[in-house]
C-alpha cells in the first residue's frame, strides 16, 4: 500500500479525524435539470425583481437589472415561495435562492454540457475538471464520486453528459438505476466475507506494484498513461478494503416497480434513493444527478406526470399549455430534492443531522432559458456545510452583469472549494469581457462565512 499512500492519504487522514471526534465529512449533491431554469420560476412572491431586456435576445427574455446586492429573508412577512418551489417550504431555513450570477464563458444554447459545472466553453467538451469532481477529490469517500442520470430514453445504460475528473476525462453517469444499485451495493448485500474482500484487495495491490515497476521502464508519455491505471487500481483496492465496513441494513431493498420502470419519473426517483443511500452508508460524499442534462439528452418526456410532450418542444413553447407542463416538471424535481433533505435530516450526526454538513445545489445545464445566453444562471442552494456557507432562509440577487459586485458562476464554484477546505484563486475560466471591470478572483464574500 506504500505506492498508493499519496493517493489515499487525504481519505485516511479524514477517517482518523472523524474517529477522534474531528469534523464530519462535507457532502455535496448537484442536481442538473435540462432545458433551462427561468429566473421567474423561482422568484419568491412578494419580492419584486428589477429586470432589463436580455443583452443577446432583448425581445425574447429578460435578465436581472439590479444595481446593488439584494439580500432578503425568505421568511420575512409578505414573502412566500412560488408554486414550483412549494415542496421546499418545509425546508425554508435551509433554502437560499441565488439569482443574477453569470456564466458567459460557457457559451449558451440548448446545453452548456460540461461547461455548466466546469465554468468553461461548452464547445470544448470535457476541457477540465468540473466542480462536482473537484469537491469529490477534496472530500473522498469509498467511491470518490457517484454520478447518476436520465437521458431521452432508457438506452444506453451509461451516459456522459456533464461531469469530468480532468481534461478529456468524462465521468460516466449510470442511467439504469438497477445497474447502479447492483454496482454500488451488490457486493455488500451479497454477503462477501472479509477474507474475500481482503484477497481481492491484495490482488489489486500486486497489480498496482507491477504497473509501477513497468512504468519506470517506459518513456514519459507512456509512463503517464500507466500512472492513471496505477492510481485507479490503488483507489479500487482501498474501496474494496472498506466495503466490509458498510452496514448492509442501511441499504433499502431494491423496489423493482421503480428501479425497472421505463418512466422517467420512476427512474429519477430511484436515482435519488440511490443517492441518499450512498451518502448515508458513507460510500461517497459527492453525488451528481442529471435530469436530461447535456446536448444529447434534452428530449426527456415526463410521461409519469401525464405529460406527452418532450422537454425540447416544451422549451420552445410550441404546444398549448407548455408553461404549465414546465412548472409541473419543475415542482416534481423540487419534491425529489425535498425528499432527499428529509432523508439526510433524519440521520443523526454529531449534535445534529447529516443534512447539517451537506449542500444540495440545483441548477440547469442550460442556465436561464431553453436557448440560454448565460447572462444569468439561477440556482437553488439547500444546506450550509456546517455553517461554512452563509446560506439558509435567504434570497440573494447579485448586481447585474458588468456592474460592480457582480458575481460569476466560476466565482461561486471557487466559493464552494474554499468552503470545502480546498481553496483556489479561481475555478474555471474568467470572463474576458469582465476582466478589469469586476473582481473575478477569490470566493463570493456574500456566501462564504
Amino acid at each position: 500500500m506504500g505506492v498508493a499512500a499519496p493517493l489515499l492519504s487525504p481519505l485516511i487522514a479524514r477517517l482518523q479525524a472523524e474517529a477522534n471526534g474531528g469534523p464530519k465529512p462535507m457532502r455535496f449533491v448537484f442536481l442538473l435539470e435540462g432545458n433551462g431554469l427561468p429566473a421567474g420560476q423561482i422568484q419568491p412572491v412578494g419580492i419584486v425583481r428589477n429586470e432589463i431586456p436580455n443583452m443577446r435576445n432583448p425581445g425574447v427574455s429578460k435578465q436581472s437589472g439590479e444595481e446593488t446586492l439584494v439580500d432578503l429573508k425568505l421568511s420575512a412577512p409578505g414573502h412566500s415561495l412560488p408554486e414550483p418551489l412549494a415542496p421546499l417550504a418545509r425546508h425554508l431555513k435551509r433554502l437560499t435562492i441565488l439569482q443574477g450570477l453569470s456564466g458567459r464563458v460557457c457559451g449558451g444554447g440548448h446545453s452548456n454540457d460540461f461547461g455548466a459545472l466546469g465554468a468553461y466553453s461548452n464547445s470544448s467538451g470535457a476541457k477540465d475538471i468540473t466542480i462536482d469532481a473537484a469537491l469529490a477529490r477534496a472530500n473522498p469517500g469509498i467511491f470518490r464520486h457517484v454520478a447518476l442520470g436520465i437521458a431521452s430514453n432508457g438506452k444506453p445504460n451509461i451516459i456522459y453528459c456533464c461531469s469530468a475528473s480532468g481534461p478529456n476525462q468524462k465521468i460516466p453517469h449510470y442511467q439504469d438505476p438497477a445497474l447502479a444499485y447492483n454496482m454500488l451495493f451488490g457486493r455488500i448485500l451479497g454477503g462477501n466475507t472479509k477474507a474475500e474482500v481482503g484477497a481481492q484487495t491484495m490482488l489489486l495491490d500486486f497489480m498496482t506494484d507491477d504497473i509501477h515497476r513497468l512504468e519506470r521502464q517506459l518513456p514519459d508519455e507512456e509512463s503517464q498513461k500507466l500512472q492513471r491505471f496505477a492510481d485507479a487500481f490503488a483507489s479500487i483496492s482501498k474501496r474494496h478494503a472498506r466495503l466490509s465496513e458498510i452496514d448492509a441494513q442501511l441499504i433499502p431493498a431494491r423496489r423493482d416497480e421503480v428501479y425497472l420502470s421505463e418512466l422517467e419519473t420512476k427512474r429519477l426517483e430511484a436515482h435519488v434513493e440511490i443517492a441518499a443511500t450512498a451518502l448515508i452508508t458513507g460510500l461517497t460524499n459527492t453525488v451528481t444527478l442529471a435530469s436530461g442534462a447535456g446536448s444529447p439528452n434534452f428530449e426527456v418526456t415526463f410521461k409519469g406526470l401525464g405529460i406527452n410532450v418532450d422537454k425540447h418542444n416544451i422549451g420552445h413553447r410550441s404546444v398549448a399549455g407548455a408553461e404549465q407542463m414546465e412548472l409541473k416538471t419543475r415542482q416534481f424535481h423540487m419534491e425529489l430534492l425535498a425528499k432527499l433533505v428529509d432523508q439526510l435530516q433524519a440521520v443523526p450526526e454529531g449534535n445534529g443531522s447529516m443534512m447539517d454538513n451537506t449542500l444540495l445545489v440545483y441548477l440547469s445545464d442550460s442556465a436561464e432559458n431553453h436557448h440560454s445566453t448565460c447572462y444569468e444562471w439561477p440556482m437553488l442552494l439547500l444546506g450550509n456545510l456546517g455553517g461554512r456557507l452563509k446560506t439558509g432562509d435567504r434570497y440573494v440577487n447579485v448586481p447585474k452583469y458588468g456592474t460592480k459586485g457582480h458575481g460569476t458562476v466560476a466565482r461561486f464554484y471557487t466559493t464552494l472549494l474554499h468552503a470545502a477546505g480546498a481553496p483556489v484563486d479561481h475555478f474555471g475560466m474568467k470572463d474576458p469581457i469582465l476582466e478589469g471591470a469586476i473582481e473575478q478572483a477569490g470566493p463570493l464574500a456574500e456566501l462564504l462565512t
